[in-house]
């Protein structure tokens, strides 16, 4: 199968020989995610408030451990949701968390693009990634940031803390309560 024309991009992070794989088969179904009958149990649903940087009553945002880029978060809901059970004020409300994590991730300085990005093929609780692209970063553009997130040395440890510390004063601002305090 031929090479799509992506991997000639700059901001592509893999160079050299390349090869596509064959796709398998389909499988008749998905197989269960977390959450899910079959699947194993929803961490997100067994996961206390402290596990979190900020929460309210309807999300929950939880930082990953740090990574290649100075901020990256997940939000969730609180309620055992997938994103076709949101209801119509939950889906405005996610709109507008959203624009406030946009907000908040930018408030940290020196960043460039916030991407949000929603796969779920994991778990069945509604969660999304959010990504605070650092300004300047060329190669990080686009769909290739989550992959230089994992390839790039993770962000320090105290510089990561102080990162979402600032993530959650700022969500707290509105609403809400911040977990993680500087």
């Amino acid at each position: 199968m031929p090479l799509p024309d992506f991997v000639k991009w700059s901001i592509f992070p893999f160079e050299g020989e390349l090869r596509v794989r064959r796709p398998k088969p389909l499988y008749p179904t998905d197989r269960p995610r977390s959450g899910e009958p079959g699947g194993g149990p929803c961490h997100a649903c067994a996961a206390t408030d402290d596990e979190y940087i900020w929460a309210d009553q309807h999300w929950r945002v939880s930082a990953t451990k740090p990574s290649g880029v100075p901020v990256q978060v997940f939000l969730e809901t609180r309620e055992h949701l997938d994103m076709d059970d949101l209801d119509d004020e939950l889906a405005g409300g996610l709109g507008r968390m959203i624009v406030r994590l946009d907000r908040a991730i930018q408030a940290v300085g020196g960043i460039g693009r916030v991407h949000v990005a929603r796969w779920g093929d994991g778990g069945s609780h509604f969660h999304m990634w959010l990504y605070g692209r650092p300004r300047g970063a060329g190669q990080m553009l686009g769909f290739c940031l989550p992959m230089w997130a994992q390839i790039l040395p993770p962000t320090p440890e105290d510089v990561w803390q102080a990162n979402m510390a600032v993530v959650a004063a700022e969500l707290a601002k509105v609403s809400g309560t911040a977990i993680v305090r500087p």
